[in-house]
């Protein structure tokens, strides 16, 4: 056991930055120590997903959940009704701060862990995403737009459809690993690490993620983002073009 211990401390020691283990920590920061690997992630037209691990260290008994969400923007969901024979959008409601992505990972079933009235206050779960509207134009229940939502993204592969499993070790040393789609949306993702005992949040840290593009496709985003007027008259004349060779070829055909 005493060379288990050892051993583990070695490895903690390689993968948490010197920083963590130098500073010092309050009574509360001591209880949980969290990193993240890694923190930046570029996509280009070869991206085909990537793996992010969480690991850290708890000084005191008590269960690991860990999510990791974003970028978060406001979605609209639509519903289209049959008038006069042709199917129309009838029904709308716009929804705020919509994670595109969301995974959760924990130490045991989350059921165990948990009540669900404190999972839907901490937002764990992506049955528990608190999806605040902007507006609404329907005389529905807004119930099955949120439903739709969530319906929409596990479809996509961005809302992991089961809880991944975090590695404990000795009770104090843990790990999760998550997984990112080919399809995953760029931006800034966080990784909330909640240290729970009896049902009780006892301490959270926070770890940033940044998701890039990069290579060709990195140029033509930055490009059409800088100068948006210029991007849309050259996306307008490539347009043009190519109907026009178009209609050449289909002339002489």
């Amino acid at each position: 056991m005493p060379g288990r211990a050892i051993l583990a401390v070695a490895l903690l020691a390689m993968l948490l930055p010197q920083a963590l283990l130098t500073a010092p920590l309050s009574a509360d920061d001591g209880m949980l120590v969290v990193d993240l690997l890694p923190r930046r992630i570029e996509v280009d037209s070869s991206f085909t997903g990537s793996t992010v691990i969480l690991f850290g260290v708890k000084s005191v008994p008590g269960d690991i959940i860990v999510t990791l969400r974003g970028p978060e923007a406001p979605v609209v969901v639509r519903r289209k009704r049959r008038v006069a024979g042709i199917w129309v959008n009838r029904d709308a409601v716009a929804f705020r701060d919509v994670p595109q992505y969301y995974a959760l990972a924990a130490s045991r079933p989350i059921e165990a862990i948990m009540e669900t009235e404190a999972l839907d206050r901490n937002q764990i779960g992506t049955g528990h995403i608190l999806l605040n509207t902007i507006w609404t134009r329907t005389a529905d229940e807004i119930a099955s737009f949120r439903v739709a939502v969530h319906r929409a993204r596990e479809r996509d592969g961005l809302y992991a459809s089961e809880i991944g499993e975090i590695v404990v070790i000795d009770d104090s040393l843990f790990r999760a690993t998550l997984s990112l789609p080919a399809n995953v949306p760029t931006g800034e993702y966080v990784a909330e690490t909640i240290l729970v005992r009896d049902g009780e949040v006892l301490n959270r840290r926070e770890s940033r993620l940044s998701v890039e593009k990069s290579g060709m496709s990195a140029e033509i985003f930055n490009f059409a983002k800088g100068q948006g007027a210029l991007y849309g008259l050259i996306a307008i004349a490539a347009a043009l073009v190519a109907g026009w060779v178009g209609g050449v070829a289909f002339r002489k055909n």
